[in-house]
């Protein structure tokens, strides 16, 4: 099967993520679209000298003022999709061996196809919600994550053009198109802060039939948020902190309780909602941020000969995928010194 995956560069990324692209291509005979969003001209050069160093892979630049979010540049992206398949990845997403045969048997059963769920996500809970990592709504309809999604484009290129909805965020308390009027949303849709990236025209799409599928393929591995730009000034202070200090980057038990417990504060618990599924929404938020912070240390610890970051959170599962993962990425590192 001939698919291209688009995915998207923010500033300060590409360096260290141009591992993530080299794996999909060594583990994949797929291509994959290397897109500049918001990168200065030196990044924009670095990036696009890596897309030509393989005839499968395909650079673009979609000149603006600053960063597009995330929906706007997927939006345009699809617009100029010419294949029977619209198919996007995060940029922080690893191949730790093939995976074109599993993913290939299921696009055949499903009109959205997602995967990849962060690490710090325990995938043994469905969390329900309109937030980019949720896989169901509230009343129970499959949603599909943009981390590694594959959409039928013709199905979807006839639903945007209907609702006049594409893959951009919504609030809906301030504006839904009118062209919805027509349609049965539900209260949990209406009264929702926020829709992500993506998640209206999930809703929408059951309309018109669509069947989704979250599988997640063993041998695709996600950071999740690894970008400067989602550091809070907690991080940026605790950064500085460890700079001047010149000690190693250390996420412990006391630093995720930490965020733990500044995440509860004051959070509203939802009636009726499932204390597991509610501590597991809350500990993943509360890993996002420090395991970015975690692999961009380690990139620098690679690339830069800044001191090795420590993981001592006492979790067996996330302790053997930081392992696993660390280890690809060493891997990579050293078998691709034209990426140093």
């Amino acid at each position: 099967m001939k698919l291209t995956f688009n995915i998207i560069f923010i500033s300060g990324t590409v360096r260290y993520l141009r591992l993530a692209a080299a794996s999909l291509l060594k583990e994949s005979d797929y291509s994959y679209r290397l897109v500049a969003n918001g990168l200065d001209e030196k990044e924009r050069r670095l990036l696009k000298d890596f897309c030509d160093s393989s005839p499968r892979l395909e650079y673009f630049y979609y000149p603006a003022k600053g960063i597009l979010d995330h929906g706007s540049m997927l939006n345009i992206l699809f617009a100029r999709e010419d294949s029977p398949y619209f198919c996007m990845a995060d940029s922080d997403i690893f191949a730790a061996g093939p995976f074109q045969e599993t993913l290939e048997k299921h696009l055949t059963e499903c009109d959205v196809f997602s995967s990849c769920l962060p690490v710090s996500m325990n995938p043994d809970i469905i969390l329900p919600g309109f937030s980019g990592r949720r896989l169901r709504t509230p009343a129970g309809l499959p949603l599909a994550p943009t981390y590694f999604s594959v959409y039928r484009t013709e199905l979807f290129r006839k639903i945007i053009a209907e609702t006049k909805v594409g893959f951009e965020v919504y609030h809906p308390a301030r504006f839904l198109p009118e062209s919805l009027k027509r349609l049965s949303l539900t209260n949990d849709v209406l009264q929702s802060r926020r829709l992500d990236t993506a998640k209206l025209l999930n809703v929408l799409s059951h309309h018109y039939g669509a069947r989704f599928r979250h599988l997640e393929l063993d041998n695709l591995i996600h950071i999740g948020g690894i970008s400067g730009a989602r550091k809070s000034w907690r991080d940026r202070l605790r950064e500085k902190v460890v700079n001047l200090s010149q000690r190693p980057f250390v996420l412990d038990d006391a630093y995720l309780e930490s965020e733990i417990q500044r995440r509860s504060r004051n959070r509203k618990k939802e009636a009726g909602t499932d204390p597991a599924v509610e501590a597991e929404n809350i500990r993943s938020r509360a890993l996002r941020t420090p395991l970015s912070l975690y692999f961009t240390r380690y990139f620098e610890h690679l690339f830069e000969g800044s001191m090795e970051p420590r993981f001592q959170v006492n979790d067996d599962r996330l302790q053997q995928s930081i392992a696993r993962f660390t280890r690809l990425i060493q891997d990579l590192y050293e078998t691709e010194p034209g990426l140093r």
